[in-house]
């Protein structure tokens, strides 16, 4: 799994490396940490270059700008969510399982990444022009309307199953934001994930 102490990991290796070809992802990496530990977008690519210990002109070779490594770190934050997604559903018993631990990974994802998860889902990807970050966005929203279709047995055209998929992620992600604001700070672990596999059971799929 994506975690601060594997990032922490990977900078270390990618930083003593970066000569040999890799620094787009030590900057793509250090970068995610950044996004992390100011929990916005404000850090600067003069930091993020003196961090890693490189020159601007070295950097702008992969990103031109700010922007644009913006852009690279919501895909990859699309990509990491859709792969734990997809194991939790290839995990499961049946599909209705699936379906229910999906989107628990959903919310265990922003949890964890709170940042990148904000970037991921808010203005600054919706008003991209990029390809790819469209692509994996549309991406993360068919995948849960084909496990709902899956689950009602019935074609990803079917009305019933485009509602529902609205309705899920609505809620899915309305719960999502809840926590990482912290307004159920005052639960214990267990009272959040039990509070959070009761939400998730009212979302019936039959």
């Amino acid at each position: 799994m994506f975690t601060v102490s594997t990032l922490n990991k990977k900078i270390h290796d990618s930083v003593t490396t970066y000569h040999h070809g890799n620094l787009r992802e030590t900057l793509l990496t250090q970068g995610l940490i950044l996004l992390e530990s100011s929990q916005g977008t404000e850090f600067s690519m003069r930091e993020l270059t003196r961090i890693i210990g490189v020159s601007a002109n070295s950097v702008y070779r992969h990103f031109a700008n700010k922007e644009e490594l913006l852009i690279a770190m919501a895909i990859h934050g699309f990509e990491q969510l859709l792969t734990l997604q997809g194991q939790a559903i290839q995990n499961s018993e049946d599909s209705r399982q699936g379906f229910i631990l999906s989107g628990k990974q959903y919310i265990a994802f922003a949890m964890q990444y709170p940042a990148l998860f904000r970037l991921m889902y808010g203005r600054f990807t919706v008003s991209q022009a990029d390809e790819n970050l469209k692509a994996m966005a549309n991406l993360a929203y068919t995948g849960m309307l084909y496990a709902i279709a899956n689950t009602l047995n019935v074609s990803v055209d079917d009305a019933k199953a485009k509602v529902l998929a609205v309705k899920s992620w609505s809620v899915v992600h309305g719960l999502s934001h809840l926590l990482v604001d912290g307004q159920f700070d005052d639960l214990s672990d267990l009272e959040r994930d039990n509070m959070i596999d009761q939400v998730l059971e009212t979302l019936k799929t039959e």
